[in-house]
């Protein structure tokens, strides 16, 4: 099954979460999203692996669970694709 991984930074990204949302309809996909530093939470309903990077206190983190930069590092190489938006 691919793995993909999206990294999320701005405060709108209402296109990305469209792509992401049809990915993860799709038979078997493993859909990842990262949320990085100025991210808003995800508006509707999003049925992924969801993650935020955190900088500082873990309990800024919003949505998802809050994850390091060493953790990011691990879902960009365990991942089959990576799309930064």
């Amino acid at each position: 099954m691919a793995h993909r991984l999206h990294l999320v930074r701005g405060p709108d990204d209402t296109i990305a979460y469209d792509v992401i949302r049809e990915q993860s309809c799709e038979p078997g996909a493993r859909v990842s999203v990262v949320l990085l530093p100025g991210a808003a939470d995800p508006v509707g309903a999003v049925t992924v692996e969801l993650y935020r990077l955190i900088e500082g206190k873990a309990g800024d983190a919003g949505a998802g669970q809050a994850i390091s930069h060493h953790r990011l590092l691990e879902l960009i190489f365990e991942a089959d694709s990576v799309v930064a938006w």
